[in-house]
């Protein structure tokens, strides 16, 4: 019995290499987050839905750690 599609290396390849990225931008949305303030399991499980979208999602929400500068 066989088969009428036929996966080739290269599909492999490229599914390891977009899950091996999609993790590596879990992590980092993660830890920028945590560096901003934020949850780091929060974020990183917003980055497994959204994927690398929320690199650039964190930094519209203000950093939490920066310090206050108001005058008066």
């Amino acid at each position: 019995m066989s088969s009428n599609v036929d996966v080739t290396f290269d599909a492999y390849m490229l599914f390891v290499l977009l899950t091996v990225a999609t993790i590596a931008s879990m992590y980092l949305a993660g830890r920028i987050a945590e560096r901003r303030g934020r949850r780091f399991t929060v974020w990183t499980w917003i980055a497994a839905l959204i994927g690398p979208l929320a690199l650039r999602l964190i930094f519209l929400f203000p950093n939490l750690h920066r310090k206050n500068t108001s005058l008066g």
